[in-house]
Parts: structure tokens; C-alpha cells; sequence
């Protein structure tokens, strides 16, 4: 096969535009092989139910330069289906994945399938299976970079992983056609702006996250505020009461042993065959 090279300067087509929709599985190097094998069973068909679902069945059949990595999946579409791959695609996926997650827990009991997921939009060579060229462009290469981006890796570390399966990073693009344009229910304010960081890789970009069922880990979840009144002994005993309670102090007088507690107090009071006479 001959190698020719390309040429530079001169005019080309651009490729058509193509949405670019990937998941990937959180902690899946850390269970066994067999499970693993399990998973990458499982994740085709959770997209295929989840799209379903969605009223999107058109979109798994006809999907184009479809790849299966293992513990992750990504394949294109026509940008006309991006809103509906904001809403409902993603809130059924977290659905599909609470209803698989018993027959997960049955084979290891610490077996979660949480995804990330990317979406991104660009042209891309659409030439067939097999064809070398097939799909290589930015659009593909940023979706992946903003699925192994810190901030959405930090989003499922940081919620319950029992309630929180996705997390969802979009490209600024996408952000702006889709969210900003109002074709999709998911308005703005549930989108966070991030900096989407790959350090090695030398990526940085503007994100987007959204988590359909947003929770907090139960490691950090923040600790109750306490509140010792019994210590509070800064205002007098008569002072005027604070603000949604009465203040209670502790009132010591020369009657040793003796201690009384009480609101502001009126009138004399007897301890112990003494008289004290309050203020």
C-alpha cells in the first residue's frame, strides 16, 4: 500500500458534524476479571435499554463508528438528537443502572456500576467500518479527554455511591447549542462550569457538569455544629433574654455548696438556713 502523504494549503471538504456520546465505568480495574467480563457485557445494553426508554431506539441501530473499550463505551449520532441525549437519555441511564445494581451487588457486594459520561459535538470522517480514517478528528479526541477529566471524576468521589450512578461533562459547545439555546428541560442552573483538566495528557478545556441525581458522600458530609449553652455564662442572670429562647445562666453566690440555675431571678430565695436576696 502506497503511503500518501497529506497536502497541506489546499482545500477539503469538512467532514459532516457528528455527535460524540461516551461513558466510562468508575473503579472498574478494581474488581476481579470475571466481573470485568460481566460489565463489558452489561454496558451495551444498558445504553441500548436506557436510549430505548428514551424514544431513541433509532439512535442505538443507527449508531455510527460504534467502540467498545471494555469498562467504557462511545459511539456518534446526528446532532439533531443532542437534546435528547441531555434529557431524558440521561435520567433514564441513572434509572436503568438503580435497576441492574441488585444483580450486581449478587455476584460481589461491593460491585457499583457508575458511569461517566461526555458529550461533545464536531465534524468527523464518517466513512464506514473499517476505513482507517474513520472518526478521527478533535471532537472525538476532546470527548474522550472530558470523560478522564478531573471534575467529573471528583463528582461521582464525592456522592453517595449508592444514589449518584452519573455524572455528565459536556463541551462548551454543546453547553452553549443545546442548554443555553433551551432545547433541553435541564436549564442552566443545574450545570456547573468547570475546567476540565487531563495533566498528562495536556488538556484543558471549559466543561459542563450535571448529575440527574445530585447526593453528598457520607464521609463528607459536614459535621453538626455544637453548641454548649451550659458554658454560655457571659450575659448576667437579669440581662434581657436572646433572640428565639431565653438565656439560662449559672448564678454562684456566698452560699457554699449551693448552686441555683434558673431565668432571670426575682425576690429572695432560702438555701440551706441562709437567706440570699436576688438582684
Amino acid at each position: 500500500m502506497e503511503l500518501i502523504p497529506p497536502r497541506y494549503g489546499t482545500v477539503a471538504p469538512l467532514p459532516p458534524y457528528r455527535a460524540v456520546l461516551a461513558v466510562d465505568m468508575e473503579k472498574f480495574s478494581a474488581t476481579s476479571s470475571l466481573n470485568q467480563q460481566t460489565i463489558g457485557i452489561l454496558i451495551p445494553h444498558v445504553l441500548e435499554l436506557a436510549l430505548n426508554r428514551s424514544g431513541l431506539s433509532h439512535v442505538w441501530e443507527g449508531r455510527r463508528f460504534p467502540r467498545h473499550g471494555g469498562d467504557g463505551y462511545v459511539f456518534g449520532t446526528d446532532p439533531e438528537h443532542l437534546p435528547f441525549l441531555i434529557s431524558p437519555f440521561l435520567e433514564n441511564l441513572q434509572q436503568v443502572l438503580q435497576e441492574v445494581q441488585p444483580n450486581l451487588a449478587g455476584l460481589d457486594r461491593a460491585l457499583r456500576m457508575r458511569l461517566r459520561v461526555s458529550v461533545d459535538v464536531g465534524p468527523l470522517p464518517d466513512l464506514g467500518e473499517g476505513d482507517p480514517m474513520n472518526a478521527m478528528g478533535e471532537a472525538m479526541i476532546s470527548t474522550h479527554r472530558l470523560l478522564d477529566s478531573e471534575p467529573v471524576r471528583e463528582e461521582l468521589r464525592r456522592t453517595d455511591a449508592d444514589t449518584t450512578l452519573v455524572a455528565v461533562i459536556v463541551s462548551r459547545r454543546v453547553y452553549e447549542d443545546v442548554v443555553l439555546g433551551g432545547f433541553t428541560p435541564v436549564k442552566a442552573p443545574r450545570w456547573q462550569p468547570v475546567q476540565a483538566t487531563v495533566a498528562d495528557k495536556g488538556f484543558q478545556a471549559e466543561g459542563y457538569l450535571f448529575v440527574p441525581v445530585p447526593s453528598r458522600a457520607q464521609d463528607d458530609a459536614a459535621a453538626p455544629e455544637k453548641t454548649d449553652r451550659a458554658a454560655d455564662v457571659s450575659a448576667p442572670v437579669n440581662g434581657a433574654p436572646g433572640v428565639g429562647e431565653p438565656h439560662i445562666g449559672n448564678s454562684i453566690n456566698t452560699n457554699h455548696g449551693q448552686v441555683v440555675q434558673a431565668e432571670t431571678l426575682n425576690g429572695g430565695a432560702v438555701f440551706g438556713g441562709g437567706a440570699s436576696h436576688g438582684g
